[in-house]
């Protein structure tokens, strides 16, 4: 449709204004002139809304108009040739196609209302947005597709329903400073073989993956998450983009029902790049990156923030490199590599993933540098299948699980780096797994280097600092292979060293100090080759070879043991020569049937010598026999009752019974708690005494459950429990090993059952206290791992019942849930001993306390203030009782510290008292 409007156009000159008056312009336009149309009276005065699309070409230039499309659908906007610009327009009701060789520039514009994409290039120009708003989209915002090379600096793209910018065919987009928030599908999406580039861009909310890049994998068919890569539509020819699917599964399983893609004719690239720096990828709904195919990814100084699962996926023969890039707090795994994909990291942190810091599975590769790992929910590293790990000076932190978990038939390498903290192993191998360790720095873990195996693992360190391990330094299950050479193993909870049954080890050159059990503990069937061990100062034998075991070892030395420096166990057969033992109590101890064979030993500053004189090498310095015998200190450094090396610290002096009563009864409160507790006591106690007169002892459940709120006391009273039970001669130690659903569930199906063992474990001889139960079975979840841990738990208290007792605690109505969750759980926990809710004069007694336990005097009058503060607090489910009344005094004695700071010269009073201004208002 002409009319006054196409007139004019076609009557300017070249470089001409046409100007508008506000209105609304019902005309069909093409403009292809050198020519500006502007709204006179400024941005949103002037509407066109012909018939069909505004077509553009040439070098015009549209200024402050609003065009409106006539579908949604369809195209609102036409740019087929030239660089015509566009500044400050708003595109309501349609996309903005870009076909052909053209180049246009919009500026500062904006993009609404449009359906199956806002902006969609699908020729061979060059087209730059900058500045621009694409919004309320039913689709995708910004589409690259063809051969288009698109630019966007500074714009926003926000609530699509599909993705927000999508690149696919040999298309390339560029994006500097863009904020992309809200979108339906993936943030970024990249098919076929198109290239993004990414600069400053932050993607946010997400209502898939932060970014998805999607690349066909010849040679892997049937591989998760990567099959055919798109369909065969001519985007070109048909400009009507999809909105954003593609027709291929991911990682998770899902699938898209959209077919995309294209094919054009040309030579293909081997898949999609992407390149982003210093960008952003925050709250989306799956994965913050998820890679497939033959892809390639690199993000430098990136960060990734809260997505829903993992934080970067990489599937299929896809690469991926991270330099110096964050990864916070995401829903599952951090770094994933599936199929034979490769993940290189090089720095940066991953700080608090759910799952683990990286997973890599099938036939995946990771090369961790420098990288940081911390506080993951799982093991920081783990390694299946027939993949490979490589880390290189990395520092992993605080797990409940492992440092590093290689199972399958995992290829792991670690050089030089820190692993701290790791609640069970900070380097464990098993089933068919490689770990080779070298220069490594293992500190405060609870096992170091550990390898078990139903096929043969295989460990390997050299060099590596082993320290302050709660158990063992390292350990060598049944069946595994491992080479030791130049370790140093110092201060562990347990044993330096242990080579199980069947074990096979070679120690070269190591070092084990400070051990609370035993320097090298060799059990069973093991017959380990080792030379130039040294052992100083271990809290029992040196060197402790058990039954029926062998070995050979030569040269080394062992000094300051506290038992005997080597044990020699029945039917052992272990080679000793070139052993030197001094400053110790005894040298040997030999259990009945014992064959070692001595050369060359040496002996010196020893009180008993029970070495033959053949097997040493010049005469022994101090006192004592020359013939094999069983060790003065009666067999010290045996066996424990479960048929294992009696890792467990000593057990503590046994305390009066008196002492600890009074120590129940001194507690604050919890007087019905003191007395089912005191006649507890009495049962057994009488229990004890029928024992002792050659008397049928009558059925006893030591096992409890504590019902109550948070901060009760169960805590303290469980730990008070073990040790009244130790003090009764019914428990071996009564240490408190605390544990809840994340110690004892594992991840994926096998992995419970050793979790739970492994807690069981850590509390033979004491008491196991899992709070929130109830958390193990939680309600409606058939399927969950937790009943496996329930089941496990079962088996294990009968068959350890006189070795440990089992209290749950959690909220009374959830404890009869979790009870009835398994019909072993009722025989096995038959008490309930209830915690009430401390009364207001009690949560004060509990401050008045701490004030005493750290020199403050609570006045009478802040006494009175402070039963005023409890007594206005309701009684809801979660009142924090004593943990309540312990944060009341520490923000009491906050505000008298900003109170006495204003005091020009305060007196020891001031300093000491806390008065009624101190107590908090509620």
């Amino acid at each position: 449709m002409s009319g006054p409007l196409s007139a004019a156009l076609e009557a300017a000159a070249p470089g001409q204004t046409v100007t508008l008056p506000p209105g609304r312009y019902a005309e069909n336009l093409l403009i292809d002139g050198d020519v500006t149309l502007a709204a006179a009276a400024g941005g949103g005065t002037v509407w066109l809304a012909g018939g069909g699309p505004l077509v553009l070409r040439g070098s015009a230039v549209l200024s402050g108009l609003v065009i409106v499309g006539t579908d949604p659908s369809l195209p609102a906007v036409v740019i087929d040739g030239g660089a015509p610009t566009l500044r400050g327009c708003e595109i309501v009701n349609g996309r903005v196609e870009i076909v052909g060789d053209a180049s246009p520039t919009l500026r500062d514009c904006r993009i609404s209302g449009a359906q199956l994409a806002g902006a969609h290039a699908a020729g061979t120009g060059g087209p730059t947005l900058e500045g621009c708003v694409v919004t309320d989209v039913d689709g995708t915002g910004v589409v690259a597709s063809a051969g288009a090379a698109v630019t966007l600096r500074g714009c926003r793209i926000s609530r699509t329903t599909g993705s927000g910018l999508r690149a696919r065919g040999q298309a390339t987009a560029s994006a500097d400073g863009c904020e992309i928030t809200g979108t339906g599908r993936s943030g970024v999406l990249v098919e076929d073989t198109a290239t993004v580039r990414l600069r400053g861009c932050s993607v946010r909310g997400a209502g898939t993956e932060g970014v998805r890049v999607l690349g066909s994998s010849p040679g892997l068919p049937g591989a998760p998450g990567v099959g055919a890569a798109a369909g065969a539509s001519a985007a070109a020819a048909a400009p009507g983009p999809t909105t954003g699917g593609s027709g291929s599964g991911d990682v998770h399983g899902r699938g898209d029902a959209n077919g995309s893609g294209e094919t054009d004719g040309t030579a293909a690239r081997p898949g999609p790049e992407v390149v982003a720096d210093d960008c952003e990828l925050e709250a989306v709904g799956t994965d913050g990156l998820l890679v497939e195919g033959a892809a390639t990814v690199t993000l430098s100084g990136c960060r990734l923030r809260s997505p829903a699962r993992a934080g970067v996926v990489a599937a299929g023969a896809s690469v991926v490199t991270l330099t110096g890039c964050v990864l916070e707090r995401v829903g599952t795994s951090a770094l994933v590599a599936r199929g034979s994909a490769v993940i290189t990291a090089d720095g940066g942190r991953v700080f608090r993933p759910a799952a683990n810091g990286v997973f890599v599975a099938d036939a995946g590769l990771a090369t961790l540098r420098g990288l940081a790992i911390e506080e993951a929910g799982y093991s920081a590293v783990h390694a299946a299948g027939a993949s490979s790990v490589t880390l290189v000076d990395a520092h992993l932190r605080t797990t409940p699980e492992h440092g590093v978990h290689a199972v399958g038939r995992a290829a792991v390498r670690v050089e030089g780096g820190r692993v701290s903290g790791a609640a069970m192993s900070a380097l464990h191998a098993e089933q068919d797994a490689t770990l080779t360790a070298h220069g490594c720095e293992l500190a405060g873990n609870g096992v170091g280097i550990s390898a078990n195996a139903a096929a043969p693992a295989t460990a390997t360190a050299t060099g590596c600092v082993v320290t302050d391990s709660a158990d063992v330094g390292i350990r060598i299950g049944s069946g595994a292979k491992a080479t030791l050479t130049g370790c140093r193993v110092e201060r562990t909870g347990a044993a330096g060293v242990v080579v199980a049954e069947r074990g096979e080890a070679q120690i070269t050159d190591c070092q084990i100090a400070d051990a609370t059990g035993s320097g090298l503990v060799v059990w069973r069937a093991a017959a380990p080759t080792v030379s130039g061990l040294r052992v100083a100062r271990t809290g029992k034998n040196g060197v402790f070879v058990g039954d029926d075991a062998a070995g050979a070892f030569e040269g080394g030395e062992i000094t300051a043991a506290a038992f005997p420096a080597l044990h020699v166990g029945a039917r052992a057969t272990p080679r000793v020569a070139g052993l030197r033992i001094h400053d110790t109590d005894t040298d040997l101890s030999l259990a009945d049937g014992g064959a070692p064979t001595f050369e060359r030993c040496t002996v010196t500053r020893v009180r008993t010598v029970n070495i033959p004189a053949s097997g040493r090498d010049g005469a022994a310095e101090g006192p004592g026999g020359t013939g094999p015998a069983t060790a003065a200190a009666g067999g010290r450094g045996g066996t424990g009752a479960d048929g294992e090396a009696d890792d467990l610290p000593d057990a503590p002096p046994v305390e009066s019974l008196d002492d600890l009563l009074a120590e129940l009864a001194g507690l604050v409160g919890l007087e019905r708690v003191k007395r089912d507790v005191g006649a507890q006591v009495k049962l057994m106690q009488t229990v004890r005494r029928r024992q002792e007169a050659g008397l049928a002892a009558p059925p006893l459940s030591r096992n409890l459950i504590f019902a109550g709120n948070p901060g009760t006391g169960k805590t303290t009273v469980a730990r008070l429990y073990g040790r009244l039970l130790t003090a009764l001669g019914m428990l071996e130690r009564g240490h408190l090993v605390e544990a809840d659903r994340s110690a004892m569930v594992g991840e994926y199906i096998g992995h419970t059952a050793p979790k739970t063992t492994a807690v069981f474990r850590r509390a033979l001889g004491g008491v196991l206290f899992i709070d929130e139960a109830y958390a193990l079975v939680p309600p409606g979840v058939g399927n969950d791992f937790g009943q496996e841990a329930v089941a496990t738990l079962v088996k294990l208290m009968e068959d350890h019942r006189d070795r440990a007792v089992v209290i749950v605690a959690g909220y009374p109505g959830e404890m009869s849930g979790f009870i009835d969750s398994n019909p072993g759980l009722a025989s096995r926990f038959t008490r309930t001993i209830t915690f009430d809710d401390y009364a207001d004069e009690e949560l004060t007694g509990i401050v008045t306390a701490q004030c005493a336990q750290h020199e403050y005097e609570l006045t009478e009058p802040a006494r009175a203030a402070v039963v005023e503060y409890f007594s206005r607090v309701p009684r809801v489910r979660g009142f924090g009782n004593g943990r309540l009344a312990r944060q009341v005094f520490q923000r009491m004695t906050e505000i008298q510290a900003q109170r006495v700071a204003d005091l020009t010269d305060p007196s020891t009073d001031d300093l000491l008292r806390l008065v009624p201004d101190d107590v908090p208002s509620n």
